[in-house]
């Protein structure tokens, strides 16, 4: 079956657009984008002024319309005007993006977006109708009954681009968790695996490898492979705690990694005896990570205040709204934050549909420092840091004090949208 099949819809239906913006090449780069993609959103007028657009609205209906926030300028009535027509979105486009930052939308059907983004972005803008007196779809979720009644939780932590620190935070939230005494499986899927260096493993530990040679050699045996996984597994310790890590395999064999064989791996561990399981992976959308993507009970998505990196995030959203997993909890944390940037947070949470969960603040020098030494921040609980890991790991398993963990999960009163 194909999931983008829109029932009740035939193709050459389609989502009509008006565009306000004294820039002729910026209303024919749009046009001639909708005119080549399979989106389902046609322009179907151009104009320069708002008086334009009241002109042409007297005596056609369009759905969406896409006005340069300077336009309204002119008529301090904008809004009011427009609601005389049957139009059911407006979208601002603003050309600074301080002004995306600092504007607070007070109308239901009126969107904001920065002018100079991806054209995808102002599709699912487009797209995302609500309607009056409800909130917008937020992709980010959490489901209280799941969470309840979930036996083995198994926590993904998934960034878009490397270096933004996903197997840090994967490190210490199973370390977090490990100490308040659950039995907790760190399993390192990503393609080339660090997680064995956080832990200073054997230059011989074969982690995976050996669980790969397994399945592609064809055999069917769950007992086998329930075995073979175990002697892949070892242990360190935490604070006289123990913690299990699975680390990655050779970078070829987690290559060869096919989804039906990740999806063997991740039924097997499910047997194996742990309270949950965090998994640490990698940048690619390769059927490694899509299987995961699905097994995962709690989804975490790592980003920094890198913008240019945040959009490659929404190819990962639309492929898990594909996977369809209505109990899944997912997660939005933003990594290495410090408040002199200035980062448009709530565009972003705009943009992707997400909002954010945690927040951990930059200190690169103290992770670094700590990483390169191959000790665990969780081994100096007096560091601060350790508060946002623990608030994350208290997303997945609600134990943690008030008082061991950030305050509002680190975010910041009028910094967090």
């Amino acid at each position: 079956m194909d999931a983008d099949f829109i029932p009740g819809r035939h193709s050459s239906e389609s989502l009509t657009v008006a565009i306000i913006d004294q820039d002729p090449s910026y209303r024919a780069d749009i046009n001639r984008y909708y005119e080549h993609s399979d989106d389902l959103v046609s322009v179907i007028f151009q104009g320069e002024t708002l008086t334009d657009l009241y002109e042409y609205l007297g005596s056609n209906t369009v759905d969406i319309l896409l006005i340069n926030v300077e336009a309204t300028k002119a008529d301090p009535a904008w809004y009011r005007n427009l609601l005389t027509y049957d139009t059911q979105k407006i979208i601002l486009v603003a050309e600074q993006l301080h002004i995306v930052q600092e504007t607070e939308l007070i109308h239901e059907n009126v969107d904001l977006i920065y002018k100079y983004t991806p054209m995808g972005t102002y599709t699912q803008k487009m797209l995302s109708f609500t309607p009056i007196g409800q909130d917008k779809d937020i992709f980010t979720s959490v489901n209280a009954a799941a969470k309840e009644h979930t036996d083995k939780k198994i926590s993904l932590f998934y960034s878009p681009k490397g270096g933004v620190g996903t197997t840090t935070i994967a490190v210490n939230t199973a370390a977090q968790l490990t100490l308040k005494d659950k039995d907790v499986l760190l399993v390192d899927f990503a393609l080339f695996g660090h997680v064995s260096v956080a832990f200073n493993l054997p230059q011989g530990t074969k982690g995976l490898s050996d669980v790969v040679t397994y399945l592609e050699q064809g055999r069917q045996d769950d007992e086998e492979l329930d075995e073979v996984l175990r002697q892949s597994i070892e242990t360190v310790s935490l604070q006289g705690k123990k913690l299990s890590v699975l680390s990655a395999g050779s970078p070829l064999k987690m290559a060869a990694l096919s989804l039906d064989h990740t999806d063997r791996i991740m039924e097997a561990l499910q047997r194996l005896d742990y309270d949950m399981i965090v998994v640490d992976s990698s940048t690619d959308l390769s059927e490694r990570n899509i299987s995961l993507m699905s097994n995962a009970t709690d989804l975490f998505f790592v980003l920094t205040t890198d913008v240019a990196a945040n959009w490659s995030m929404l190819s990962s959203v639309d492929i898990i709204r594909k996977l369809h997993r209505p109990l899944q909890n997912r997660y939005l944390i933003i990594n290495a934050y410090h408040d002199s940037i200035g980062f448009p947070i709530s565009e972003m949470e705009s943009m992707l549909s997400m909002k954010v969960s945690a927040v951990i603040p930059h200190k690169y020098e103290q992770v670094q420092g700590y990483a390169n030494r191959g000790i665990v921040m969780a081994e100096k609980p007096a560091l601060k840091i350790n508060k946002h890991y623990r608030s994350i790991a208290n997303l997945i398993e609600p134990m943690f004090e008030k008082k061991e963990v950030a305050k509002r999960n680190g975010l910041r009163k009028g910094v967090l949208a």
